[in-house]
């Protein structure tokens, strides 16, 4: 065999592995294993917590945390929506599986050592639930990447530089840092882009479905982020003008028209209705909503949307531009764009502009707690397509100067992400809080305050880095072994990438295929279902409720279901913080955990509740002697 006949076998031999499927499984594997296995903010505990609720008792109450909101029968909710907590369903109950099976109360390689606040201390890792939920936008952001590939080979006839499009994008665009994480954004802008992805289809067959699906799609962005309704309305105009142009020779051309209309609505409007009910059970008002503080309002002050533009434009801060630089080549490119695709780029570019837009309209337009504009991923997303005839000039390597351009842009972007994905985001917010700039978002207009400047500063110093890989190679385990498997499916990914790129433009045919995005929309749609199925309201007396989560909670110890134990003594505390017997036991769970510390303060708390309570007063008396050498503190 010569080595044409061999290379023509192995391009063949593509066509049994889609690429949209291997770019996303290559994707997301590369995202868990680069992502710091737990969690950096109080947003994404609040979202773990509220699935793990749903999961463990069918309500939706939290304990009380930093920005939790006060709400039905004097118990806890979380501020966000329900979009990602129940897509989250899945990921959360199998790391709780694992939870039983591993006992994550001493922490791991993969989630990290217990943290958090004395009463609660598993809030921010320790736990394989928490690992486990981040698997979520881990996906996601491989499934943006294999979805824009879809777009852009729709697009132009060109699939190596649809294939480097979406690669760009997911190696120099926040879309990589936020696949590390676990806010709405990423699962906001992937439904967005779906949206427009079903709604471009043109075949008549297939008028019905996609505007079901890509219905759904928006309704899932809703339920994530209820700012991407302004460019989910844009996506759906589009997607009735694709509609109606595609039927225009049609007799029914009307019925058509209103039978995909109600298709479309669907999930919007169940969107809004999951929303209201939501409210319901957190509130008990379906218009009540979690942002109720005066930062979190949207207000239409033109003087500070000009300031938000600036900063997403130019700031050293939030620049799209500095922290996705392959957007430059939109500035570039984008007339060119607009004259192959004028609907597409006009919605496209819309929807973007309507989003900042939305961002910029509320008084936290900054993000606070970020690496970059992470609000503007859904914009950053549906811009990338724009960039499409910049990377056929790249591939065709003509003229060499703008080949060079793309090349620097995504390097340049690369290296960017792996500074954001080095260090713990957490660290930049103490930064800008010492530095006296975090008020009125000012820390985005100065340039030793950027994160870029922050986070390379820690990366030089070794310190407060963040990826789990680090903590898996320092003591080999069970978390080693998972990198290692990851490493080589990215390895393996990259190579039947890199062969897809080499092909003949006639190979691998498969693109026009539904299946993935199908699979996208039902796995995104099928847990939000089963979530509102389980979910009820909370009608307990506080009393009541906190009785029976002690109850709970001493059941689940004794079964040795140590994170559920601890879930319900930590909601007894937010009920009532004064409970000695929460206290007690939640120490005595620290304490066989090797927590001694953090059992000592227990225990303390209980007994400053009643001093006569003995059995904290004895594992108190028994820790001092065995572990400090102190005598009998309380002889009797």
């Amino acid at each position: 065999m010569n080595a044409i006949e061999a290379k023509t076998r192995s391009y063949r031999g593509l066509r049994g592995w889609p690429p949209q499927v291997v770019l996303l499984v290559t994707f997301a594997c590369f995202y868990f294993a680069i992502g710091p296995g737990n969690f950096f903010a109080v947003d994404e505990v609040m979202q773990e917590e509220t699935a793990q609720a749903l999961i463990l008792r069918h309500t939706i109450d939290i304990p009380l945390m930093v920005d939790a909101r006060f709400g039905r029968a004097r118990n806890w909710y979380t501020v966000k929506g329900p979009g990602l907590p129940m897509v989250s369903l899945p990921f959360v109950y199998f790391g709780l599986k694992l939870d039983d099976a591993l006992g994550s109360m001493n922490g791991g390689r993969l989630a990290g050592p217990p943290v958090g606040p004395t009463e609660q201390p598993l809030r921010w890792s320790g736990r394989l639930a928490i690992s486990a939920s981040l698997i979520v936008n881990a996906l996601a952001g491989g499934a943006i990447v294999a979805v824009l590939f879809m777009v852009g080979a729709q697009l132009s006839p060109n699939r190596r530089a649809a294939l480097l499009m979406a690669i760009a994008a997911g190696l120099a665009t926040l879309v990589m840092s936020e696949a590390t994480h676990f806010y709405q954004h990423e699962l906001d802008a992937l439904m967005v882009l779906l949206a427009f992805w079903f709604f471009s289809r043109e075949k008549t067959e297939e008028l019905d479905s996609a505007a079901l699906l890509g219905g759904a799609s928006l309704g899932v962005a809703i339920l994530a982020r209820p700012d991407a309704v302004p460019a989910s309305v844009i996506i759906w105009l589009y997607g009735a003008a694709v509609a109606w142009k595609v039927t225009r020779e049609l007799p029914d051309r009307t019925s058509r028209m209103i039978r995909r209309t109600i298709l479309a609505v669907a999930g919007p409007i169940g969107a809004v209705a999951g929303s209201m009910y939501f409210n319901y059970l957190r509130f008990g008002s379906v218009l009540q909503f979690g942002y109720t503080e005066d930062r979190a309002r949207f207000v239409l002050d033109v003087a500070q949307i000009a300031k938000a533009i600036t900063g997403y434009l130019l700031s050293p801060g939030l620049s799209v531009f500095l922290f996705a630089p392959p957007l430059i080549l939109v500035l570039a490119v984008g007339r060119k764009a607009y004259r192959r695709w004028p609907l597409e780029t006009t919605t496209l570019s819309l929807a973007a502009v309507a989003h900042l837009l939305m961002i910029a309209s509320n008084k936290t337009w900054s993000g606070d707690l970020s690496y970059g504009p992470r609000y503007m991923v859904e914009s950053i997303v549906l811009l990338m397509p724009l960039t499409l005839p910049a990377f056929e000039i790249a591939v065709k390597r003509a003229p060499r100067r703008a080949a060079l351009a793309v090349a620097t842009v995504m390097f340049l972007g690369f290296m960017v992400q792996i500074v954001g994905v080095s260090v713990s985001v957490s660290a930049n917010e103490v930064k800008r809080i010492a530095s006296g700039i975090v008020a009125n978002n000012a820390w985005v207009f100065v340039p030793g305050a950027s994160p870029i400047v922050y986070d390379l500063e820690d990366l030089a110093a070794r310190r407060n880095l963040s990826p789990w890989a680090f903590r898996a190679l320092a003591i080999p385990d069970l978390a080693l072994l998972l990198l290692i498997v990851l490493a080589a499916i990215v390895v393996f990914g990259g190579w039947l990438i890199f062969l897809y790129f080499k092909a003949p433009q006639g190979e691998p045919a498969q693109l026009n295929s539904r299946a993935l995005p199908i699979a996208i929309v039902s796995a995104a749609v099928i847990p939000i279902v089963i979530g509102f199925a389980l979910s009820r309201p909370l009608n307990q007396a506080p009393d009541a409720h906190a009785y029976a989560l002690i109850n709970a909670g001493l059941a689940a110890q004794r079964a040795g279901h140590a994170v559920a134990a601890e879930e319900d003594y930590a909601l007894v505390l937010s009920l009532d913080p004064s409970n000695k017997f929460a206290c007690f036991d939640l120490g005595v769970m620290e304490q066989d955990a090797g927590r001694i510390n953090e059992a000592i303060l227990l225990y303390q708390e209980a007994l400053r509740q009643d001093p006569n309570f003995l059995p904290p007063k004895n594992n108190l008396e028994y820790i001092m002697r065995t572990r400090f050498g102190f005598p009998n503190l309380h002889p009797r």
